[in-house]
């Protein structure tokens, strides 16, 4: 039987638990600095939030004052910065093939002759989509620059004839597309990669905290003394224990809130409430598994090892890079295995999206389903940490 919950007990789990973490520098590493560390590094990387004037090679066999209009306008645009000007495809190949350029831009002889003659040469663009980010953005502002240039080629080729501008116009482009952004209209990857990565990053670091905290007891022996402390009650010595924990890395997750909200102002088209429950949910699952992996494996080594790959799988399912939609079933079920999956869809809903609550009512349930594990594991716990046997192990 688990015993009545005592207030002094728990007090004093709590209290023991910051005199361990103050008196050890890895916890100081762990709880403060790499969290830190981890969020200034990711801030500053995605900061410029668009990427801008990435490097392209050009093959210009026309040499004409035409084909230089087509580069200029294709080098005026925000992702294409021509670095390179090749004299043979040969070299713009190298080039990519070295990483010093996303993209080779060929146009080809007699490209002014055929374009007055009414022909249509062909530019052509090489772009390197290994890299998924700069290939699309590099061959959709590459493709705007050159059908721009042929559209206004043609409107000034109608004119010339004596077409009304209305008419050329309407020939030239008698389709127009309306097209609106609804969420992220300045396509910003600061919106789309920093608000992924950074509680990405943290929950490393919730499930490393919790498993080292929980297993290191086990491994010097000390685990008994934990449990005596709380009067004997496994449920008074998780909570009291995790309690620092779960103050440290909600701060934490202040703090990304308020460098998202504040200081970069990621939109908040939602609820603000929901959205702070949801970071607390958030932290709260994450302990939960950690307390889980610290139960099932009593070698603190082995723990860790799980929860590494626990926490880096977590990305892979989450449905953000590669869309539920397109995944098969079976791995659609295994990414609501994940905290983080649950968590992503509550963010995006509420702050990017401005979606009704009740449409994160079901993320919302499955990050509290997390929160029983522990109590699926009290009475294995207690056992390990009143058995000898567990103790010591790497």
């Amino acid at each position: 039987m688990v015993k009545h919950f005592q207030h002094k007990g728990w007090y004093q789990v709590a209290k023991r638990e910051l005199g361990r973490i103050a008196q050890r520098r890895l916890y100081l590493l762990m709880l403060l600095i790499f969290p830190l560390l981890s969020t200034g590094f990711f801030v500053a990387l995605f900061a410029p939030q668009v990427p801008e004037d990435l490097p392209i090679a050009v093959y210009d066999a026309d040499q004409t004052q035409t084909s230089r209009k087509v580069l200029q306008m294709i080098d005026a645009t925000p992702s294409a910065a021509i670095t390179f000007e090749v004299s043979d495809l040969g070299q713009g190949k190298k080039h990519i093939q070295h990483m010093e350029a996303y993209a080779l831009v060929v146009i080809p002889r007699n490209f002014e002759y055929e374009l007055t003659r009414g022909e249509l040469p062909v530019v052509k663009n090489y772009y390197n989509n290994a890299f998924l980010v700069a290939g699309g953005l590099l061959n959709t502002d590459i493709t705007t620059a050159v059908r721009t240039f042929a559209a206004g080629a043609g409107y000034k080729k109608l004119v010339k004839k004596g077409e009304q501008p209305l008419q050329a116009q309407v020939k030239v482009s008698p389709v127009k597309l309306d097209k609106h952004i609804l969420f992220n209209p300045y396509t910003s990857y600061f919106y789309y990669l920093a608000t992924c990565f950074l509680p990405l990053m943290l929950q490393i670091f919730i499930l490393s905290g919790v498993v080292y905290a929980i297993g290191i007891e086990l491994k010097e022996g000390t685990a008994a003394q934990w449990l005596a402390t709380a009067d004997d009650n496994m449920v008074q010595a998780l909570s009291g224990k995790l309690l620092p924990y779960l103050a440290i890395f909600g701060l934490h997750m202040a703090f990304i809130y308020t460098l998202l909200f504040h200081f970069f102002h990621v939109p908040l088209l939602g609820s603000a409430l929901i959205l702070g429950y949801n970071a607390i949910l958030f932290v709260l699952a994450y302990i939960s598994v950690g307390i889980l992996l610290a139960s099932i494996f009593p070698s603190v080594r082995m723990a860790l090892s799980v929860s590494s790959v626990v926490a880096a799988l977590a990305f892979t399912f989450s449905g953000l890079t590669f869309p539920y939609l397109a995944m098969p079933e079976s791995f659609v079920l295994a990414g609501q295995a994940f905290p983080f999956s649950h968590y992503l869809k509550v963010f995006i809903d509420q702050a990017l999206r401005g979606a009704p609550v009740y449409s994160s009512i079901y993320a919302l349930v499955g990050l509290n389903v997390f929160l029983v594990f522990p109590f699926l594991v009290t009475k294995r716990l207690k056992k390990m940490a009143s058995d000898p046997k567990y103790w010591g192990k790497l």
